[in-house]
């Protein structure tokens, strides 16, 4: 039923009660609203109407006999049976095939600027293409692009396409450094390495870089103190990172109290330099921090 009927007859509806104390004026006023309800139905905007592309791939259970050559095509006329389908594939729930892409910049965890990848349809669209970062990887594209391609400098390229990320991942960890409380030691790189694997990094020890100046102990003033070293990541990028020094003892009766909670607190460098290199990867943690918390 037209939208202009049903309001018409509503109002119609409306106009034959008799209501309780309604006069000869009230009563014109609503013989007026029905003679303008069919200008008001038409003057409402009407629904949005936008087509949707959907394929289904059907196949008869029965099939029909052909029409022999001497007789009229309606001779042979199909039966309900004929009607009846089976659904062989619905192309809406199709696996998407993958969009060839040229990147016309560097895009973290994806590629390099110049580089061929593929990608899904909505990814590509959605992150790729609407923000310019790529274009389509067609024959004109690829001829348009070849010097991009061909000429791209690789100083200013990320060595691989997680290195960036590896790099703001590493700089947001703070990592405990273990060492001895009675025998005399040195901190070297091995000892940062085995720190590292305690919190599930595997760093080579090739790619530590220590601080400046020797970490000498034990010396309890050092204790909960922090420094920074440099992780070298592809021998391309580098991550500072933020340790402390942790003095833990053979027998447990000796063991000092760990302060808890020193990830909220600014960091106390041994090394003055590095003050503010480790404000900033303080304020770095803070950050991650905080977005964990919102999600």
């Amino acid at each position: 039923m037209h939208i202009d009927t049903m309001l018409r007859s509503m109002v119609q509806g409306l106009a034959c009660l008799r209501l309780h104390g309604a006069g000869p004026a009230e009563c014109g006023a609503l013989r007026e609203a029905v003679q303008s309800s069919g200008a008001m139905a038409r003057a409402l905007p009407q629904p949005l109407v936008q087509p949707v592309r959907t394929t289904f791939i059907l196949k008869r259970k029965k099939r029909p006999h052909l029409v022999k050559a001497d007789k009229p095509l309606g001779s042979r006329k199909l039966k309900a049976r004929h009607f009846l389908y089976d659904l062989v594939e619905d192309t809406n729930v199709r696996k998407k095939e993958p969009i060839r892409l040229i990147l016309k910049t560097s895009v973290e965890g994806l590629g390099s600027r110049g580089e061929v990848v593929e990608v899904s349809p909505y990814k590509a669209r959605k992150d790729l293409l609407l923000p310019g970062l790529a274009v389509y990887a067609s024959p004109e594209n690829l001829d348009k692009y070849s010097k991009l391609m061909v000429d791209t400098s690789q100083d200013d390229q990320p060595s691989s396409p997680f290195a960036l990320s590896t790099a703001k991942l590493l700089s947001e960890m703070i990592i405990n450094v273990s060492m001895n409380k009675t025998n005399p030691w040195v901190m070297e790189p091995w000892h940062v390495k085995v720190a590292f694997r305690k919190v599930g990094a595997m760093v080579p020890e090739e790619a530590i870089t220590m601080p400046p100046h020797p970490i000498a102990g034990p010396d309890m003033a050092l204790q909960g103190k922090a420094f920074v070293v440099k992780i070298k990541i592809n021998n391309k990028e580098e991550a500072a990172v933020w340790c402390r020094v942790n003095h833990y003892p053979t027998d447990p009766l000796d063991r000092s109290s760990f302060q808890s909670h020193y990830w909220e607190l600014l960091p106390d460098p041994i090394f003055p330099e590095q003050a503010a290199l480790l404000e900033e990867l303080f304020a770095m943690y803070q950050q991650r921090a905080a977005a964990k918390e919102k999600q």
